[in-house]
């Protein structure tokens, strides 16, 4: 939030009409860090439309999660163990009315383990910045890239403490 500053009238600086003086004051706030969705200062951390004061945070962690691997794995299993060899059986048959069947089958078999490789190939950890407090544990950052997330934890850390320092 940004505060408009009114300046002082200071009594030995001779101030003539048309022009203002401009006295530069100190701000109660320095900002430490901002991005990401995140603004960090010396006070507070500002993230996901909540302001949470810095003196409050007890311990800043940054955590990883993986993606659940087990039901892509099982369904690529499935359909490589079971599925191919049915269709296998399916192809030697001579039905005609099998035959629509066998195409379809064959057309979601292979769409199946597509997409199970396509699932595996491109998962993906993601890390997240928790800021805990006595009230609980509040999500600050969510991202992709650990660097961004355990320097942003650092630095939350950091400022957390000096803000305790202080109060």
């Amino acid at each position: 939030m940004i505060e408009q500053l009114v300046a002082p009238r200071l009594p030995a600086t001779p101030a003539s009409p048309g022009r203002p003086v401009w006295v530069s004051l100190p701000a109660p706030e320095a900002p430490l860090f901002q991005g990401h969705g995140v603004l960090v200062t010396s006070e507070h951390v500002v993230a996901r439309g909540k302001r949470l004061l810095l003196a409050d945070v007890t311990r800043v962690e940054s955590v990883r999660h993986s993606p659940r691997m087990a039901p892509v794995l099982a369904t690529l299993a499935l359909a490589v163990s079971v599925g191919l060899p049915l269709l296998s059986a399916l192809s030697v048959s001579s039905s005609a009315a099998i035959e629509g069947r066998y195409e379809a089958a064959l057309g979601v078999t292979a769409l199946v383990i597509f997409a199970s490789i396509a699932r595996l190939v491109l998962a993906e950890d993601s890390y997240q910045v928790l800021a805990h407090t006595k009230a609980g544990a509040w999500r600050v950052h969510t991202g992709r890239e650990s660097r961004d997330s355990t320097e942003l934890a650092t630095l939350l850390d950091e400022a957390a403490t000096r803000a305790r320092g202080r109060h």
